[in-house]
Parts: C-alpha cells; structure tokens; sequence
C-alpha cells in the first residue's frame, strides 16, 4: 500500500530530529507523541521543549495530523536555528573579547614584567610561608641571642676549667632552667667540673 506520509514529512522544512511514538489504546484510540530535537543545539532551553501530543482514531488522524504539527513544527525549527544563530555569535564575541584582551595585555606589559610578576608572586608566597610557618622576628632575634649568651658563657667555662680554676667555673656555668633545651649538655658539664675540682682538691692536699 502507498502513502504519502513521508513525503509529508519531509515537506515539514525541518533540521533535525523528528521523534514519532505511537501507541494504541484499548478503545482504538492512538496517542501520538510528537517531538523535534537538534542535538547540534547546545542551548539548554531547547531540550527543554515539550513533544506534541495527540489523540484520535486512525482515521481522524490521517485527516488533521500534519495540519496539527505543521506549525508548530516550522516555529520550532525557527527556535532552533535562532538559538544556533545566536550560539555561534556568542562564541565568536568570547572569542573575539579574548582576543582583544591578549592584544591589550601584550601591549600593556613591558618585557621582563612576567617574569617581575613571577619574582613578586615567589616573594609574596615565601612571605606568606614564613609568617605561617616559621617564628616570628622578634622570637628569632631572642634566641639567635640566647644561643649567643649561652655560647659564650661556655666559652668562658672553658677557658676557666683550662686555668684549673673550677670554682669560678662552676659559679659561671649556665643554668639549666634558664636553657632547657640545653639542660642535658648543662647537666654533663657541671657533673664534669665537679669531678675536676675534686679531684684537683684532693691533689692540693698533697701539697
């Protein structure tokens, strides 16, 4: 049997997808769903269209069908190829703008500027890094001092335990409480002296 429905369709002056779902119904009735899609169409709000439906006995719609979805199948040919227009515009305007902007950034920097920026992004990174992770500078400079009081307080130690002279050496040495975290090498020092300046007590009894 021939029809002419296809060439209907083709006669609809459409691009894109024309998705057909029929279904029969007990009573004879048939449901068909009528539904345009352009996967071309990137634009959201086009997918967002809803299918045609309609409804009838089989003859009622070879009577109305393609009058009922010619319309509103060139108005949604229209959208699409408006939506597609106005797709490649906005590309072509992103596209453009950026290019604009390279221009103007090429021009405005002065060689050696990026590499400036970088030297200035390092500084500020390696700036931000010491404030969050290392002391503060006036905790620095305190124990950069402590270190220098207690090194040479040691130093004087040993320059007294070498003249034998353990008394004022142990009265100079540096408490523990003061340098805990020196309080072991402290601890030994002392211990050391003690021993020496018995021993050199013992030794002057001879004499």
């Amino acid at each position: 049997m021939k029809t002419n429905f296809f060439e209907n369709i083709a006669g609809l002056g459409y691009n894109g997808n024309l998705n057909l779902t029929i279904t029969k119904h007990d009573n004879g009735e048939l449901a068909v769903s009528v539904l345009l899609a352009n996967d071309k169409i990137s634009d959201t709000a086009g997918k967002a269209i809803p299918p045609m439906l309609l409804r009838g006995i089989a003859t009622e719609l070879d009577e109305g069908f393609f009058e009922a979805i010619a319309t509103p199948i060139i108005s949604t040919a229209k959208l699409f190829a408006n939506m597609d227009e106005y797709q490649k515009g906005l590309d072509k305007a992103k596209l453009n703008s950026k290019q604009e902007q390279d221009k103007k950034n090429k021009s405005a920097k002065p060689k050696g500027e990026a590499t400036a920026n970088t030297d200035d992004d390092d500084n500020d990174e390696a700036e931000e890094t010491e404030t969050l992770f290392t002391q503060p500078l006036d905790d620095k400079l305190k124990k950069e001092e402590r270190k220098s009081a207690y090194d040479e307080l040691m130093k004087q130690v040993g320059e007294l335990n070498q003249q034998c002279k353990y008394d004022e050496a142990i009265a100079l040495m540096p408490k523990a409480d003061d340098y805990p975290e020196k309080a072991e090498e402290i601890t030994r020092k002392s211990a050391e002296l003690q021993k020496r300046k018995a021993m050199y007590d013992e030794l002057k009894k001879d004499f």
